[in-house]
C-alpha cells in the first residue's frame, strides 16, 4: 500500500486533472441525458396532441355525417308523406303541394290515369313475388318511392363528401 501512497503523492497534480475530467465527463453525462430526456418527453407530448386532434376530427366528422343522415332522414319522410298524399315535388329544396304550384313553378307530376277498379286489364305479374298480382297503381306508389328514396342517397352522399 505504501507504493500506492507513493505513486500518488508523486502524480497528485495528474490524479486531481483525472478526477477533475472524470467529474467534468459525469456532468456532461447527466446534462445531455436531461436535454435528451426533455426532447423526447416533447416529441411524446407532440404526438399525444396530434392524437387527441385526431380523434376529435373523428368525432366531429361522425356527429357531422350522423346529423346529416338525420336530416335527410327527416326530409325523406316528410317528402314521402307528401308522396303518399299525391304531393308534388318542385326541386331538390322545396316541397309544395299541387295547389302551390303556379305558372312560374315546374308542373305538377302526371297522375295515374282514373281506372275501373277490379280490372284485370291492370295486373301486372312480378315473377320474383310467385304468383302474386300487383296493380299499376301500386307499381306507380313504388317507383315514386324509389326515386325518392335515390333522391336522398344522392344528396346523403353529396353532402357527406363535401365534408372530406
Amino acid at each position: 500500500m505504501s507504493w500506492i501512497r507513493a505513486f500518488l503523492e508523486l502524480n497528485k497534480s495528474l490524479f486531481l486533472k483525472g478526477l477533475l475530467l472524470l467529474m467534468a465527463f459525469s456532468l456532461g453525462l447527466q446534462m445531455g441525458q436531461s436535454r435528451l430526456q426533455r426532447q423526447w418527453d416533447a416529441e411524446k407530448q407532440t404526438v399525444q396532441i396530434a392524437q387527441a386532434k385526431q380523434e376529435q376530427h373523428v368525432v366531429d366528422v361522425a356527429r357531422v355525417q350522423n346529423q346529416i343522415s338525420k336530416e335527410i332522414s327527416d326530409d325523406y319522410r316528410k317528402k314521402s308523406k307528401l308522396l303518399a298524399s299525391r304531393a308534388v315535388v318542385l326541386g331538390p329544396e322545396r316541397v309544395l303541394d299541387k295547389s302551390e304550384a303556379g305558372p312560374s313553378g315546374l308542373s305538377a307530376v302526371p297522375t295515374a290515369p282514373q281506372r275501373v277498379e277490379g280490372s284485370t286489364s291492370d295486373m301486372v305479374f312480378v315473377a320474383s313475388r310467385d304468383g302474386v298480382d300487383v296493380s299499376c297503381s301500386q307499381l306507380i306508389k313504388d317507383s315514386e318511392q324509389t326515386t325518392l328514396m335515390l333522391y336522398e342517397i344522392q344528396r346523403w352522399n353529396e353532402r357527406s363528401t363535401s365534408l372530406k
